[in-house]
């Protein structure tokens, strides 16, 4: 069976959509490496659907975004960086769901009350897709692969890999990872590795998928048969289109 591997959707539903609509994508072949939320517009419209599909068979991993929408929440993240990294987006899409105005990071930056506010409306009405992120994991083994979200560490392996390391690590995994297994991972865009916002396919069994679709990339899918890789990407949809 083929695998279909997409990461770091970043709020673009519409691009998900029709990435698994290109690939003719079954629930039981899809692995999400994370990045549900934050930057684009539609963070809970990609979380209902990854958390669908899951439901239906597909497999999906923690984001270091994500991981940063769930510390907000718990008053372990400050709004001042959560929300200049795309946070802001996440809590407009939940507000957007809900009816209710849009706010500005500024606002927010200047008014703990209406900040605390949010978190606990977000909180009472978004109980299932946090439960859902609380959930799921770091990495996933399949034979001779690994699928995280950012990498693992090149010194000390899989099993010593710590949380942050998972979700945060760049490049001294990407040039120095050494061990057999072929490793797939999001989170550093390709255009930083390759320039260029195609899957990066690295001479150390690194393969790089982030196409940076929320930042004017293309949302990339590794389709793995056989042993054998195949990609296919969406572009970015231009706003009012």
């Amino acid at each position: 069976m083929r695998k279909i591997v997409i990461s770091d959707i970043h709020g673009c539903a519409a691009e998900l959509d029709q990435l698994l609509t290109k690939t003719n994508a079954q629930p039981e072949e899809v692995i999400f490496l994370g990045d549900y939320v934050d930057t684009g517009h539609d963070s809970m419209a990609v979380l209902d659907r990854v958390r669908e599909w899951c439901s239906q068979g597909a497999a999906a991993l923690l984001g270091n975004h994500d991981d940063m929408f769930l510390q907000w929440l718990a008053e372990k993240e400050i709004i001042f960086y959560y929300g200049r990294v795309g946070g802001i987006a996440t809590i407009n899409s939940c507000l957007h769901r809900l009816g209710m105005e849009r706010v500005e990071y500024s606002e927010l930056l200047n008014d703990m009350k209406k900040e605390n506010d949010i978190r606990n409306i977000i909180l009472a009405h978004f109980s299932s897709q946090i439960s859902f992120l609380q959930s799921l994991p770091l990495f996933i083994k399949e034979q001779d692969f690994v699928f995280v979200h950012a990498g693992i560490h090149p010194k000390k392996g899989l099993e010593k890999t710590t949380k942050v390391e998972f979700l945060n690590i760049r490049d001294e995994f990407i040039y120095e990872y050494q061990h057999p297994e072929t490793v797939i991972f999001g989170h550093t865009p390709t255009r930083r590795i390759h320039k260029q916002n195609n899957v990066y396919f690295g001479p150390n069994r690194v393969i790089g998928i982030d196409g940076g679709c929320a930042f004017d990339g293309q949302l990339n899918a590794l389709i793995i048969k056989d042993g054998n890789f195949e990609t296919e990407s969406v572009l970015k949809i231009k706003e009012g289109k």
